[in-house]
């Protein structure tokens, strides 16, 4: 049941996010995976991620913390 109930997680996630319900962080919460493994399975399924430039300051902000 475990299985059965990640993977409808899972696809509710993908879907939120590819309607613009749901951003990218509460997507990959919902589908309780990594922002990796969201952001795979959001390539392997052809979705296009919504990159803004708040994003990319979010990812230069965190690469700069964790030198």
């Amino acid at each position: 049941m475990a299985k059965v109930e990640a993977e409808l997680k899972k696809e509710l996630a993908v879907a939120l996010y590819r309607r613009g319900v749901l951003p990218l962080g509460k997507a990959r919460l919902l589908a309780e995976m990594t922002r990796w493994q969201f952001e795979e399975t959001l390539a392997e399924r052809q979705v296009p991620r919504n990159y803004t430039e708040s994003d990319l300051d979010d990812d230069i902000r965190y690469a700069l913390d964790r030198r």
